[in-house]
């Protein structure tokens, strides 16, 4: 295993946190936790939850967080065990752990706890600035708005009967997978945000759109969607902001999940969002699909370019016109 130096650091690296429960846990719970607020200083993030605030749904754990359980807490650990994503840790004097823990911290006392983060402050920026990312073979995506890009639009669609797809995307599709891309799919769906279609309404339409695309021999690797359109009265409309076009989320999701060399990617939607959101990634060539709102759309970007030098796109009528290189 990784030196718990680097596993703490790799953590906070990627965006996790250390979690504490309470519950049943040592009496000087809050001498283990002084050596990370008295010498961090907020740069790694922990937390202490009760084992209610999981069970209540009132706090959640990530796939990057770090969750330690220390001897007397085994029961704790069996009841979350279907609540808890992240890593959990067995801190124990002993050199046995339950069989739902990843790591074993073991001959661990309070003295060795105290030594051990006194160690990882002195080093803990250089493992920061030098952590390197996982090698992986990273492979360009031929990314996609759905409306108007994959599918005619159907404003608020809830009927899987009137999924259109477009031919030249598809063709598109299939020539992207023939080279080696990724395909992706990412979408600003604010009728679910604004409680005009339901999921159970999307999923339908959504999955009547990819049994079309398999019937042409085409398929998607990935698609996100975001509901985000600051709606308080609806769950959905009101929270991940950061997914929405013009913001880059979903993106960003997609690249963390398949690998992507962004730089190499491509594009392809019909709104200045679309396409900004895109750049705003580091996705290499946008292409803006003509449509009875070009003119309007077009002058957002013209705005936007201005403002930012590095931004290029390109208008087409259909797309077709896109070459992909081969990989």
């Amino acid at each position: 295993m990784k030196s718990w130096a680097q596993l703490v650091a790799d953590t906070v690296r990627m965006g996790g946190m250390l979690v504490f429960i309470n519950d049943q846990a040592p009496q000087d719970l809050t001498k283990w936790l002084s050596p990370l607020s008295q010498q961090f200083s907020g740069r790694i993030p922990f937390a202490v939850r009760s084992h209610n605030d999981f069970l209540r749904g009132n706090h959640r754990t990530g796939p990057h967080d770090l969750i330690f359980f220390f001897e007397g807490q085994k029961s704790v650990l069996q009841s979350l065990d279907a609540k808890l994503q992240g890593q959990r840790v067995w801190v124990s004097p002993a050199d046995s752990m339950p069989h739902a823990v990843d790591y074993l911290w073991h001959n661990a006392d309070l003295s060795s706890w105290e030594i051990f983060w006194q160690s990882l402050a002195t080093q803990f920026d250089s493992l920061m600035e030098n952590w390197q990312e996982e090698a992986a073979d990273f492979t360009p995506c031929l990314f996609l708005d759905r409306d108007d890009v994959v599918v005619k639009n159907v404003p608020y669609n809830k009927d899987p009967e009137k999924v259109e797809l477009i031919p030249e995307v598809v063709s598109l599709i299939r020539k992207a997978h023939d080279l080696g891309y990724w395909v992706a799919v990412v979408t600003n769906q604010s009728g679910i945000g604004r409680g005009r279609i339901s999921w159970s309404e999307y999923k339908s339409v959504h999955q009547r759109m990819l049994r079309m695309l398999a019937q042409n021999g085409a398929w998607i690797d990935e698609c996100v969607w975001s509901s985000f359109i600051e709606n308080e009265a609806v769950p959905e409309g009101r929270t991940f902001a950061s997914l929405r076009k013009p913001r880059a989320g979903m993106f960003q999701i997609v690249k963390e999940k398949l690998k992507v060399d962004m730089p190499k990617s491509l594009m392809v939607g019909d709104s200045a969002t679309d396409l900004i959101a895109a750049y705003s990634a580091g996705v290499g060539q946008c292409f803006l699909l003509k449509s009875e709102k070009f003119d309007q759309e077009r002058e957002t970007l013209e705005k936007f370019r201005l403002a930012n030098a590095g931004f290029k796109y390109q208008a087409i009528s259909e797309a077709s016109e896109i070459s992909l290189g081969r990989l």
